[in-house]
């Protein structure tokens, strides 16, 4: 069986899809196989690559556009192969091909730690980058900084699912699953919401 897995950092107005959705077209895997979800590459707990990670069985096969959509992490990309060879399945990480269902060369281990190595450099020089543009700012005295969460911009994947919540259809964790936002995130958003109906 095909999965897609696919990322982006920002939300949807943000950032598109459009070119790992292509990808998944051009490798023929059915968009019911298709995961996707907005959060930082860096973390490890994202609630789509582990429900993705829950289902595949041996020889199951694991899209993504490339390495950096997977992880921008080189620790949790080498939990992620250990946990493909343990599997036995196959990550197709664009031209990257890594089937885990054998043995993995040395030479095919080592490209993709100096994949997983530039990937990690790349998220903390943006990190850097971002942390020195703020600094600037506020030397110019330009208040930075994401903006405060109102119910105005709460995604409207929360509101979708909301009213199954409110009728006890579905727990929190489930909410947060279906919904595709962390846990954290659905808290404080009923936090807001709740705040607001008060």
């Amino acid at each position: 069986m095909k999965y897609l897995y696919m990322r982006a950092s920002t939300s949807e107005t943000k950032q598109s899809l459009q070119r790992q959705e292509k990808f998944g077209r051009d490798n023929n895997i059915p968009e019911n196989n298709w995961f996707k979800e907005y959060a930082s590459g860096a973390k490890d707990n994202r609630v789509e690559l582990n429900r993705l990670l829950s289902i595949v069985k041996e020889k199951d096969e694991i899209y993504c556009v490339d390495p950096s959509r997977l992880t921008r992490s080189l620790k949790y990309l080498l939990y992620l192969v250990d946990y493909a060879k343990e599997k036995k399945i196959k990550l197709v990480l664009g031209e990257f091909v890594l089937d885990c269902s054998g043995e993995l060369s040395v030479f095919t281990q080592g490209q993709l730690m100096m994949l997983g190595l530039i990937n990690e450099m790349q998220r903390l020089m943006i990190v850097e980058a971002v942390k020195e543009g703020l600094a600037s700012s506020r030397e110019k005295g330009i208040i930075g900084g994401r903006p405060p969460t109102t119910p105005d911009n709460i995604p409207e994947s929360f509101y979708r699912y909301y009213p199954m919540y409110k009728n006890n259809q579905i727990s929190k964790v489930e909410f947060s699953r279906i919904s595709g936002i962390s846990r954290s995130s659905i808290y404080k958003y009923l936090r807001i919401i709740e705040k607001k109906r008060k």
